[in-house]
């Protein structure tokens, strides 16, 4: 049994390494076409080269998905106290990065807000604003973050995510947080499902907003708050 779980994770660990190796090739032309570094581009010839630009993106993503789920397997949580301002800017600006081609803007009230989690913290914010931007055909992407404290045993930060996008229609409603739970293969991507599993690593809460169909979605995420 050890010796197959050693299998597993060598060729785990080969496959990503070698797919992100791939697939930053891949990106790194689409980049030189894109910034017309090879000759002019139409409107169209942009659009297309755009899409599988993003669609790299994807690939890195699944594969950074995949490199941190190995790694929890194998860690106990490290809870430590994390500046919740400072995980959303960050993840601001990587959501910004990835969809460079959106106009993303975020919108929230700074505050000193301290909860108990792990660095990783800015991926979950980013899964969700990257969430309104990969489901929206606006020309701007609005999201706008409602914070505030809830009482109780322990406090609890609650952050509640809105965005102008088309929704989560309600075929995926029932597994968009349980897709690496459940073994579904249906749909794409798992990071919604990653990021449920963080934040109910670290003692909080992940959920989905029940919105009418094309008005947008809205998820609330709650983790507990570090106490002075």
């Amino acid at each position: 049994m050890e010796s197959s779980e050693k299998a597993h994770q060598f060729y785990t660990a080969l496959l990503a390494h070698d797919i992100s190796n791939f697939n930053q090739t891949t990106r790194g032309y689409l980049e030189m076409l894109l910034a017309e570094q090879m000759g002019s581009l139409s409107e169209e010839q942009n659009r297309v080269l755009t899409t599988c630009l993003r669609q790299c993106r994807r690939i890195q993503s699944l594969v950074d998905a995949i490199r941190l789920l190995e790694r929890l397997e194998s860690e106990a949580p490290k809870i430590e106290p994390v500046e919740l301002d400072a995980a959303i800017k960050t993840a601001v600006v990587m959501a910004q990065q990835e969809f460079s081609e959106q106009d993303i803007r975020v919108r929230f009230t700074p505050a000193r807000r301290v909860v108990l989690a792990e660095p990783t913290l800015q991926d979950v914010v980013r899964q969700l604003i990257g969430n309104a931007a990969r489901h929206n055909n606006a020309e701007v992407v609005e999201v706008e973050l409602e914070l505030e404290q809830v009482d109780g045993d322990p406090p609890m930060w609650r952050m509640m995510v809105r965005d102008n996008g088309d929704g989560v229609p309600t075929a995926k409603r029932e597994y968009i947080f349980t897709r690496l739970e459940s073994g579904r293969v249906h749909g794409s991507g798992v990071g919604l499902s990653l990021a449920a599993i963080l934040v109910k690593r670290w003692s909080g809460r992940l959920w989905l907003e029940d919105t009418p169909s094309g008005q947008g979605a809205v998820f609330g995420l709650e983790l507990p708050a570090k106490v002075a």
